[in-house]
């Protein structure tokens, strides 16, 4: 079982998926939404530039590089800005 102080990345931190055939969205960015260590399929819940939501376990996942961290928190911003408006849009959104 793991520990807080254990965990690889934590809440609201930025990761990639370490290249594989088996996972998916191996390579790309994304941010860690959640750590469940009791989840069989993954313990990290982390969520993707296009909005989808993936769950890896700890090996699956890297921390990134300090130079792409600014591109990463750009993408969230528009993910979520995006799915505020399709949530909240209404006769005024775009």
């Amino acid at each position: 079982m793991f520990g807080m102080s254990q965990t690889k990345f934590n809440p609201g931190e930025s990761a990639r998926v370490r290249e594989s055939i088996h996972s998916p969205y191996s390579g790309r960015p994304g941010i860690v939404l959640d750590f469940d260590p009791t989840d069989e399929k993954g313990s990290y819940l982390v969520l993707f530039s296009d909005g989808l939501k993936f769950r890896y376990k700890p090996q699956e996942l890297e921390p990134l590089d300090q130079t792409r961290r600014p591109r990463v928190f750009g993408t969230l911003y528009r993910v979520i800005s995006e799915t505020r408006q399709g949530l909240f849009g209404g006769p005024h959104s775009r």
